[in-house]
């Protein structure tokens, strides 16, 4: 089996023009990634303000109707997880 050298080096051109096109055709679609991403942020930041201005207005008023009884089942939850604190029981229910 023998390599010919001068249809190798006759290739290489060839190869390298379709590795450049490779190239440029990655950076197009990661150009074209990063300017949809531009364009789609604006419009999604404006609606998560929202949402979270709505989050904070339902939880003051969730604080505010909260009964004796949802905040005594709090504090027993919180109790007996301090009890199991040695069977490294996770406090975040």
């Amino acid at each position: 089996m023998s390599i010919d050298t001068n249809a190798f080096m006759d290739s290489l051109p060839i190869m390298g023009v379709g590795l450049l096109g490779i190239f440029i055709v990655t950076l197009i679609i990661i150009v074209g990634i990063y300017i949809l991403k531009a364009l789609t942020s604006k419009s999604a930041d404006s609606d998560e303000a929202k949402e979270d201005e709505d989050a904070k207005d339902e939880k003051k008023d969730k604080k505010s109707t909260e009964s004796a009884m949802d905040l005594m089942k709090e504090r027993e939850k919180k109790d007996f997880l301090e009890e199991e604190e040695n069977n490294y029981i996770s406090h975040d229910l």
